[in-house]
């Protein structure tokens, strides 16, 4: 044996050794998920005239379906979000409620990556993506098309059960339509 030989064997087990790594089954890193979700909403900035009032949808209870792809740390998910809202004037900590004039339905595909893992399966996680906002508002339906931030926290309950905490945020344009104009 020679020292060429010697070289090509040694190149010949290195390589064999990172293709057995690169081949050998993992386990598998990905996984779907199905939530369903209920939350409570707040609006702000929808719409406020000169005098001080604001009015917009009034803190309506959300119920929301999640379906998601684990992979790894990240996941890709699609929300579907339902909402029955009245509407409100405030103006002065006094608000003057008139319900169930409106409801929404939101689309939100999003990805999140998890930020940080704890103890025995505590995952928190940070979450982004576009969101699309069909309303109907005393018979007239808008859309609104804008973009959601969230960060949540996951923790196990059972083999297949989660437990999550979420808080987000969308930013959209107002659910109004502008009706009037300053003419000059």
């Amino acid at each position: 044996m020679n020292e060429n030989t010697g070289e090509a064997m040694r190149m010949l087990a290195a390589t064999v050794l990172l293709l057995g790594l690169g081949l050998a089954p993992r386990p598998a890193a990905a996984q779907w998920g199905l939530s369903a979700e209920i939350g409570v909403a707040r609006f702000g900035g929808t719409s406020r005239d000169t005098a001080g009032t604001r009015v917009g949808p009034y803190r309506p209870t959300t119920f929301a379906l999640r379906v998601d792809r684990a992979l790894g740390s990240a996941r890709v998910a699609l929300a579907v979000l339902y909402a029955k809202t009245g509407f409100a004037g405030e103006r002065n900590g006094v608000a003057v409620v008139q319900y169930d004039v409106g409801s929404l339905w939101e689309f939100a595909p999003e990805t999140s990556l998890r930020v940080a893992r704890f103890g025995a399966g505590t995952e928190a996680r940070l979450e982004a993506g576009p969101v699309v906002e069909l309303w109907k508002v005393d018979g007239d339906r808008r859309s609104r098309v804008g973009g959601r931030a969230a960060a949540a926290v996951e923790w196990p309950i059972a083999r297949a059960l989660t437990g999550s905490l979420r808080v987000s945020g969308v930013l959209t344009g107002s659910v109004f339509d502008p009706i009037f104009h300053d003419a000059t």
